[in-house]
């Protein structure tokens, strides 16, 4: 497990003997020695144990990790991605276990941080984070911005439109996302999903809605949505997300939270009355 080789490197980096480190974590000095050798299995408080430890010394593991494995995709032409998973997963990926009302619809959904996968179950029991590399070479790539299209997407994937299907709007939507290996599109949550609302209710407009959600940017997803995509998705790291880290990615999440609201509320104010309401875009 990825943890072995993380539990030697704990000790080098605060030079600490096997001795001094089982002291700290409360086993034995036999125990940590297999441990490092992989002769047993750690039991999940350990893990826990052992990773909030290091957390608390300043060795941030997933963050460095996440540069290490960057640069190592980049020399390989690739891109890192992660996916924060509730439930455990096995690999290789499918889409056995996707939904059909996801923002684009079936697919296995991934984002270009490590932050913004942990801040994703940040609030749930899942403790693992799951780092990919995608080579993206002779795929079919459709990308979507924060913009019309994107919002109309979203809600039509996601079964709040579906009086419009028949709209030419939302059937070149739909085309555009039937046809791709890869989507690439501006990650949603929860406060965009009312926003989105409010405009599909023709409460805004659709232009008070694209700034607003602009102003609740929060990076990009990548969403793999055919068997060729999957074929070229390699499965790379194992994250662990100790309880002191989550607790450090809720902090920040309500940090954001309460700045985005507020951008959010300006860019209403000033883009009110601009644009056109739903019924009028999909008449």
């Amino acid at each position: 497990m990825f943890i072995n080789k993380e539990i030697k490197v704990i000790r080098e980096l605060l030079s600490l003997t096997q001795k001094e480190l089982a002291s700290i974590i409360g086993v034995s000095f036999d125990t940590i020695n297999r441990w490092e050798n992989e002769r047993t299995k750690i039991e999940d408080k350990n893990i826990e144990t052992i990773y909030n430890y290091a957390y608390e010394q300043g060795i941030h593991f997933n963050k460095i990790y996440e540069q290490i494995l960057f640069e190592d995709c980049d020399k390989r032409n690739c891109k890192l991605l992660f996916h924060g998973a509730k439930n455990k997963i096995t690999m290789p990926v499918s889409f056995k276990f996707s939904k059909e009302n996801n923002d684009f619809g079936f697919g296995f959904y991934l984002g270009e941080s490590f932050e913004q996968a942990s801040t994703y179950i940040s609030n749930s029991a899942s403790k693992y984070v799951y780092a990919f590399s995608l080579n993206v070479k002779n795929l079919r790539i459709e990308r979507f911005s924060v913009n019309t299209e994107w919002m109309l997407a979203i809600a039509y994937f996601r079964g709040w439109i579906t009086q419009y299907k028949n709209s030419k709007i939302i059937d070149g939507i739909v085309k555009k996302v039937s046809n791709a290996d890869v989507i690439i599109a501006p990650i949603a949550d929860n406060r965009m999903f009312d926003l989105i609302s409010e405009f599909v209710d023709g409460t805004i407009t659709n232009e008070q809605c694209e700034h607003a959600l602009a102003a609740t940017n929060l990076g990009c997803q990548y969403v793999i949505k055919s068997e060729k995509g999957l074929k070229q998705l390699e499965f790379i790291k194992l994250c662990y997300l100790s309880n002191k880290e989550k607790e450090e990615y809720k902090k920040r999440r309500l940090e954001n939270n309460n700045l985005n609201l507020n951008k959010v509320k300006v860019a209403r104010i000033e883009y009110r009355g601009k644009g056109q309401y739903i019924d009028e875009l999909l008449k």
